[in-house]
């Protein structure tokens, strides 16, 4: 517990413990979102990467956790980047899940959120082609990594 003698020594505690708690609620809210998002549509596995992001910065377990995730990512990216085909596939798919999304997102007045999370998968889908996601996926690698039999 940090001395807590003074007015400003108790808003900074205060601060920081708000912090800390806000990260919490929005990290575990974006993993609950993810888990839900696997078997319904949406961007499951992405948003399940976003969740460990927001809590590993204030938590070391989940950094740790962010860092398994991270490298299974990067290799799922990877793989597909390294096949023609795949890349076409995968950016078809995205563009079909943006235009299919934003027609129900238009036409279906009871039915807009869920066009609005498939428009949000197809988008997630669209970035995952970029080189520079499959960059910043691989640059979380630990040095030791290169030392591990493939």
């Amino acid at each position: 517990m940090p001395d807590l003698h003074s007015p400003l020594a108790w808003l900074r505690w205060i601060a920081q413990s708000v912090k800390r708690l806000v990260v919490l609620v929005v990290g575990i809210a974006f993993l609950g979102a993810g888990f839900a998002m696997i078997p319904l549509p949406g961007p499951g596995f992405l948003v399940i990467f976003i969740g460990f992001v927001v809590l590993a910065t204030e938590f070391v377990w989940a950094e740790r956790a962010l860092d398994s995730v991270r490298g299974r990512a990067a290799a799922a990216a990877g793989a597909l980047n390294e096949q023609r085909i795949a890349r076409a596939i995968a950016a078809l798919t995205g563009i079909a899940l943006i235009v299919g999304g934003g027609f129900t997102v238009v036409i279906f007045d009871s039915h807009r959120l869920l066009g609005a999370s498939v428009v949000f998968a197809g988008i997630c889908g669209l970035v995952v082609l970029l080189p520079w996601t499959v960059r910043m996926l691989g640059s979380g690698r630990n040095a030791d990594d290169d030392r591990l039999p493939k």
